[in-house]
């Protein structure tokens, strides 16, 4: 009996580490505490009760881990064979600040990320071939947070590949950089590949969900904003309260014509996210005050928007920079295309995004002006590394 007692304990703790985080598991674990007492009591030998005990809660366990493995999404076909894409965005205001509740400005733009899929028959895991343009060190430097992001949205869809496996590819036209909303049109296009794959049939504000997930892989606590960027594209308003997503279009007077300014940086945005985070912490009333000003100042923006005033549109987004560069997110070489921006005729120009690098954007008067920019950037602004040009009109983001 103290033999079978011993057993009896070490086989349970052995059950308790492997246990599953199920309801049904925890009532297994209760019952079987319950039933094995039974057993010693009725049976003549301990030993053939404690053998039965072991064979009956080994073959529960096991029908457990069968009914969950059931529960997994199926691939309905060898391969996907629609186009899914992500779309790419550019933060025209509340960069930080949205993480805190504030509203944002975002427009979505017309460059996006595709992804398909295929199955790998009898190969577990996920092999990724990325095939996007990224600017030089980008999808090295994200890879980590991108393997973790794939995997959340797998989970997320209950996909199961311990058994058979997924090729995911990557491409499209839209550049990855540090704040053009690359992990985010990743993680949707991703989530609408895999809705055909295995019939998943998702919703837009499922696609939207799904990705929200997949992005804390890249951001730790990510806004919402750039995935629903990717997911609806044009220009939106966009604010996270209550835990829920809470967006509208926003129908502007007249395009925009932008000039969106690469560093070549890469800045990792879970780092850049818990500074700023570190920031309020450490000095709340200054973090107040800074967010105030915001608040007061995107009201005035998207009523700038609506009225078609780009010179007013151009003057608030300096000030949001200079918020910007308060919240430490700035650098040597975002000041100095921010500078020459407005040097060289823009209405407005700012960093976007993450920080630390990445992109800044800026505001022309006309498509004729915006090519004036762009070129005397290239010739007169070694900071900028890469340059795009994008128009934004009502309804859609356009290149």
């Amino acid at each position: 009996m103290l033999l079978c007692g011993t057993l009896y304990i070490l086989y349970r703790f052995w059950c308790i580490i492997i246990s599953f985080c199920t309801c049904f598991s925890y009532i297994l674990c209760i019952f079987s505490f319950c039933f094995f007492p039974v057993l010693l009591l009725e049976e003549k030998s301990s030993v053939i009760s404690f053998s039965r005990f072991l064979f009956f809660h080994y073959y529960l366990r096991c029908s457990v881990l069968q009914l969950k493995i059931n529960k997994m999404s199926v691939p309905v076909k060898a391969k996907t064979t629609g186009k899914h894409m992500g779309f790419g965005k550019v933060i025209l205001f509340g960069e930080h600040f949205v993480v805190h509740g504030c509203e944002a400005v975002v427009a979505g733009i017309s460059e996006y990320t595709d992804c398909s899929l295929e199955v790998l028959k009898g190969k577990p895991g996920v092999e990724v071939v990325d095939k996007r343009p990224a600017v030089p060190g980008y999808i090295k430097e994200k890879r980590a947070e991108q393997e973790k992001a794939h995997q959340l949205v797998l989970d997320h869809l209950k996909i199961n590949t311990s058994v058979d496996g997924l090729r995911i590819t990557l491409g499209g036209p839209l550049v990855p950089s540090s704040g053009i909303g690359a992990s985010a049109s990743d993680v949707v296009a991703l989530s609408r590949a895999l809705s055909e794959l295995y019939n998943l049939n998702l919703t837009e504000d499922q696609v939207n969900g799904s990705a929200f997930v997949g992005e804390g892989g890249y951001h730790g606590t990510p806004s919402g904003v750039d995935n629903t960027a990717a997911t609806f594209g044009g220009l939106i308003s966009y604010k996270r309260k209550d835990s829920r997503s809470l967006f509208q279009s926003i129908k502007f007077a007249k395009p925009l014509y932008l000039v969106v300014i690469g560093t070549g940086i890469t800045a990792s945005t879970t780092k850049v996210v818990a500074d700023v985070r570190k920031l309020k912490e450490e000095n709340p009333m200054f973090f107040t005050q800074l967010v105030s000003q915001y608040n007061t100042l995107v009201a005035e923006a998207i009523k700038a928007l609506q009225d078609g005033d780009l010179h007013a549109l151009g003057f608030l987004m300096n000030k949001c920079h200079d918020l910007c560069v308060q919240l430490t997110i700035s650098c040597n070489e975002l000041e100095a295309i921010v500078k020459a921006c407005r040097q060289y005729g823009a209405l407005g120009a700012k960093l976007s995004g993450t920080g630390r690098g990445g992109i800044a954007v800026a505001l022309t008067s006309s498509a004729k002006s915006r090519d004036k920019l762009v070129q005397e950037l290239k010739d007169n602004c070694p900071e900028a590394k890469f340059i795009w040009k994008y128009s934004v009109t009502n309804g859609k983001a356009n290149l």
